[in-house]
């Protein structure tokens, strides 16, 4: 019993990190709309974008925009519920139940994400894919910083 309550509040806490971060990336605060355009002038010339791509692309994130964050809220509400009947030391059938919601919701917000990348690549040309798969290799925002230093003098 307490090796399942053990993995239930694991698998809590890690749900709970990726939809904050997953949150954080589809929901900007109105603040950083100008850090948001650098961004995208950014991904145009390190991609070498034309306009009518560029245009393309904003068109399928606004449209995803709307499902993403409802997803995110549904995801959000039904972690913080499994965590409260966890806590609350309810029944395993019932922690059960709401784990699986919690697995279909993560399961859905993965599969729109694809989705979304893959209509995403076919406006890109093979290089423009490759290139921008490897700017997602570090992260939405591109954490550099987090790639292990090179020795100096090599």
């Amino acid at each position: 019993m307490r090796t399942f309550s053990f993995r239930a509040a694991a698998l809590a806490l890690v749900a709970t990190l990726a939809v904050a971060a997953g949150a954080y990336a589809a929901d900007p605060p109105a603040a950083t709309e100008q850090h948001h355009q650098r961004g995208e002038n950014y991904l145009q010339q390190k991609l070498g974008l034309t306009d009518d791509q560029m245009q393309q692309i904003r068109t399928i994130r606004s449209r995803d925009f709307a499902a993403q964050r409802q997803s995110s809220q549904a995801l959000r509400q039904a972690q913080t519920d499994l965590r409260r009947l966890a806590l609350a030391g309810t029944d395993d059938a019932a922690i059960a139940a709401k784990q699986a919601q919690v697995q279909t919701l993560m399961t859905q917000s993965v599969t729109a994400r694809v989705a979304g990348l893959k209509q995403i690549g076919s406006i890109l040309t093979p290089g423009q894919r490759e290139a921008f798969a490897a700017l997602m290799d570090h992260g939405p925002r591109g954490h550099r910083h987090m790639r292990p230093s090179q020795p100096q003098g090599s």
